[in-house]
């Protein structure tokens, strides 16, 4: 299993397959939307027939090499990939020419199956051009760990250990002198801490803070930080110091997900009310494609199993629900088998920012679809 990053993708793009094309594959494997196997197995089965008909066109080696690219996707996925807490998964294969790559993915993608001369990688660029790191400090009186996660893999950055008396070592001194002593070393502690957590921002400048540790500790500890760093702070968990990598790891996946949560169900609410109000925003499918027309999308929210048959111009590319005729350029149209697809990816190659909605009633009562607009 490779992982994402810039070089990987750089060497898909350089990839020269010949005279036999690439089956690219695209899968959301989200538990949230598809908690069985057998669920994302039947989208991929769904997919793969859409593989097949795309190399009847093509001549005898080259549809041969597609038809082993679908056995081996199939087998994949069916026998060997094991979802765990992966919510996407991509897959490049050129049987005739020995390209095979799959990755498993931190965030859902878009279902989309494509026989082309070269990788389609549109969905891999957006995902390294949106993400944002997470780093979670970890911290209690006398101790601290700081870890920093970008693409779905974490690292532990630094650890630190500031000698803080114990409470009960009291060493022949009054109680309440003792306990101004452990104060101020825990103090102590906690600004050096929050200056070694500021020195790590200004090298790698994280988008999103978590503090983690005791209650009491946090809460103190917040009050040392710097307004830069203090400002990122994203959520506040409850962590042991001795907490395992992999569940740090896990916590900070659960925080994005419950930010791009947030900010999927802002944006369909944002639609739902400017579409209404006739402002900046469309809903519906029909909308979405004259705003993609225009080049007007600035974001889209697509529910997650929305699809459908539309029509396409091959002169300009505008999409369309229904008309044989293109309303901007007035070349006669071709039909293709799932407009929302082909929606999804021209927002894409416009910069339009992407979300998809795992279930939300008012986005769905609305056509599944919407935009905030640009202009």
């Amino acid at each position: 299993m490779t992982e994402l990053d810039r070089t990987l993708v750089r060497k898909l793009a350089e990839w020269s397959p010949g005279e036999v094309p690439v089956t690219t594959v695209y899968m959301s494997v989200d538990g949230r939307v598809h908690p069985r196997k057998q669920d994302y197995v039947l989208r991929l089965e769904e997919g793969l027939r859409l593989v097949a008909e795309q190399a009847r066109s093509l001549d005898r080696d080259a549809r041969r090499s597609v038809e082993r690219d679908v056995e081996e996707i199939r087998s994949f996925v069916r026998d060997r990939f094991e979802r765990g807490s992966v919510r996407g998964l991509a897959v490049f294969s050129s049987a005739g020419a020995g390209l095979w790559e799959d990755l498993e993915l931190w965030r859902p993608v878009r279902n989309q199956a494509v026989v082309a001369p070269h990788p389609d990688l549109l969905q891999l660029e957006k995902m390294l051009e949106v993400y944002e790191s997470f780093c979670t400090v970890l911290v209690d009186s006398e101790k601290a760990r700081i870890f920093l996660a970008e693409l779905g893999r974490i690292e532990e950055q630094t650890s630190l250990v500031d000698d803080v008396p114990n409470r009960h070592e009291q060493g022949g001194w009054s109680q309440a002198r003792y306990q101004r002593h452990v104060d101020e070393h825990r103090l102590r502690h906690l600004k050096h801490v929050a200056e070694v957590l500021l020195r790590f921002f200004k090298r790698r400048n994280f988008d999103h803070l978590i503090v983690a540790g005791p209650h009491e500790v946090t809460v103190e500890f917040e009050k040392e930080l710097h307004d830069y760093v203090r400002q990122r702070i994203l959520a506040r968990i409850t962590l042991p110091m001795t907490a395992a990598t992999d569940e740090i790891l896990g916590k900070s996946l659960g925080c994005e997900e419950d930010l791009d949560r947030t900010r999927v169900r802002e944006a369909i609410e944002r639609i739902v009310a400017e579409s209404a109000a006739g402002r900046q925003a469309v809903a519906g499918l029909g909308p979405t494609l004259d705003a993609l027309a225009e080049t007007r999308v600035a974001t889209m929210v697509v529910t997650m199993d929305l699809r459908g048959p539309g029509r396409e111009c091959p002169s300009c590319g505008r999409l369309a629900v229904k008309g044989r005729r293109c309303n901007t350029c007035g070349a006669h149209t071709r039909e293709i088998p799932d407009v929302v697809e082909a929606a999804v990816i021209q927002g894409l190659r416009q910069g339009a920012r992407v979300e998809t909605a795992t279930e939300d009633g008012a986005l769905e009562a609305a056509g599944g679809v919407g935009a905030l607009l640009r202009f």
